[in-house]
C-alpha cells in the first residue's frame, strides 16, 4: 500500500469525487451532512472504499455511522476480503 492509498487518503479522495468537492473540505467535514451525504451516495463510497483498499465493510455497523471519524474508523478495522 502506498502513502497514497492510505485508509483515510482513500475515503476523501471517494468522497471528494462523489460530492464533487475538494479533499481538503471533505478532511474539515465532521457529519456526513455537512457534506450532504445520503444514503445512496453512501453505499456508492463505500463501495468504491471497499474496492480500492479491498476490504468488506459491515453493513450493520455502517448504519449506525453518521460522521466523518466514525466513517474512517469503521474503514480501518474492516477485514480484508477474502482473496477470490
Amino acid at each position: 500500500m502506498s502513502t497514497d492509498q492510505t485508509p483515510s487518503a482513500v475515503l476523501y479522495q471517494v468522497v471528494a469525487k462523489e460530492m464533487n468537492t475538494t479533499e481538503a473540505a471533505v478532511s474539515q467535514a465532521t457529519s456526513l451532512e455537512e457534506l450532504g451525504i445520503d444514503s445512496l451516495e453512501m453505499i456508492e463510497i463505500v463501495m468504491a472504499v471497499e474496492d480500492r483498499l479491498g476490504i468488506a465493510i459491515n453493513d450493520r455497523e455502517l448504519r449506525e455511522v453518521t460522521s466523518m471519524p466514525e466513517l474512517l474508523a469503521l474503514i480501518e478495522r474492516s477485514p480484508k476480503k477474502a482473496a477470490a
